[in-house]
């Protein structure tokens, strides 16, 4: 079995027990999968979940969050914090609207055109909402990769080319959004910044993480 087909299988085999359930997990449309992403920038699942559900629930499409009142916008996205975000979702959502109408692409480089939203979050709608093998990097993806296949992660890791040729080949191609949850899970649950739960590990337990292997065994 190769590195990356064992990767992918003991990842998955790890999810099917381990995963975290989010609303924004069952409903990816473009419209709810944006602005998941968009809440979710800086700030942990736990903490969007009532804001997005509020959200979603006063303004269910891309044309009523577009003609809502400001105001009463800023009043839901409050709770998150980070004040120039909530202007720029009230902002991309006029210019989403007044671009697309009721229908946001998946497309990246059309994605890519709204304020506000950069290679991560236009690559997580078109995997999450549209199924395309989108390889997503931010810094969780890049730890755990970078821990397991021996890769260097310090400084600005996920802009080196190394880096995203790694990725690209650990990408599960025929089922995307499941191996994205799960990646984003075990960064999560197991391999955390500090403190990573090597002893639960899949990886650690079958001798195929090079963090395991060359800084805790080693330690030892």
């Amino acid at each position: 079995m190769g590195q990356f087909l064992q990767f992918r299988h003991l990842l998955k085999q790890w999810w099917l027990t381990a995963s975290r359930d989010f609303p924004w997990r069952h409903h990816r449309s473009p419209y709810r999968t944006l602005i998941a992403e968009l809440m979710l920038r800086r700030t942990r699942a736990d903490q969007v979940v009532p804001v997005y559900e509020r959200f979603v629930n006063s303004y269910p499409t891309l044309a009523m969050a577009a003609q809502a009142d400001p105001c009463d916008i800023r009043a839901i996205l409050y709770p998150l914090g980070l004040s120039w975000r909530i202007e720029n979702i009230i902002d991309l959502l006029n210019q989403a609207y007044n671009r697309f109408g009721e229908v946001l692409p998946i497309d990246i480089e059309a994605l890519l055109t709204l304020p506000g939203v950069g290679d991560y979050v236009a690559g997580a709608v078109a995997c999450f909402a549209g199924g395309q093998p989108v390889a997503l990097i931010d810094t969780n993806v890049v730890r755990v990769l970078g821990r397991v296949f021996g890769v260097d992660i310090q400084g600005e890791a996920r802009r080196r080319r190394e880096m995203h040729d790694l990725t690209d080949s650990a990408l599960d191609r025929d089922d995307p959004v499941t191996y994205q949850y799960a990646l984003l899970d075990f960064a999560a649950k197991v391999c955390t910044a500090k403190n990573p739960f090597c002893n639960c590990c899949p990886f650690s337990q079958a001798s195929c993480c090079e963090f395991y292997k060359h800084f805790i065994i080693d330690k030892k």
